[in-house]
């Protein structure tokens, strides 16, 4: 087991605990293969960070609203959502934003970077991003705010494992509706 495999498991378990306590432990999806998740790396062209691995060894996203916010993407879903950013940003959509600063130094300028991967997403347009290719002072694997509206913010997390504490620290203030959906309180 890689070093950092062990924070995405425990902090997994916290999640996995207060999903089964609400009746709905079966929101979070199977876990990827090994083909699956080499499959997203060889078709983006990037490494994906261990914790990443780990996670989608575990579970490989989450039923639509399953997820604090939205939808914690499968390794299909992560293809398609980063795919539609990528498209947006090789056609030129972006280039009046090439310049865009937000996040100082620990990103780097753009509406969107061919180095971002999405994690999550709410059906808007909004998501969690795991950064692979962060500014001067970003860290490889930092995960990032993107609004379509506002732009990318950040990072939220210094990793992978980060955000996922982030979103254990949060499930208090959710509930689960209709053993369908989770939403805020």
């Amino acid at each position: 087991m890689n070093e950092n495999a062990p924070a995405v498991e425990a902090v997994w378990e916290e999640i996995e605990r207060w999903y089964a306590a609400q009746g709905a432990a079966h929101l979070l999806l199977p876990p990827a293969t090994d083909e699956q998740i080499a499959s997203v790396e060889a078709t983006l062209g990037v490494e994906l960070p261990e914790q990443v691995k780990a996670s989608l060894c575990r579970h490989n996203g989450s039923t639509d609203g399953g997820w604090p916010k939205g939808l914690l993407l499968s390794c299909d879903g992560i293809l398609s959502e980063t795919h539609v950013w990528r498209e947006l940003l090789d056609d030129g959509s972006f280039d009046e934003l090439k310049d865009f600063r937000s996040g100082g130094e620990a990103l780097k300028p753009g509406w969107w970077n061919a180095g971002w991967v999405s994690l999550d997403a709410d059906g808007a347009g909004n998501g969690s991003v795991l950064d692979l290719s962060p500014g001067p002072a970003g860290e490889i694997g930092q995960v990032i705010d993107m609004d379509h509206e506002v732009g990318p913010s950040g990072p939220i997390a210094n990793d992978f494992a980060g955000y996922l504490r982030e979103v254990a620290a949060r499930l208090e203030e959710f509930s689960v509706t209709d053993g369908e959906h989770v939403e805020e309180r």
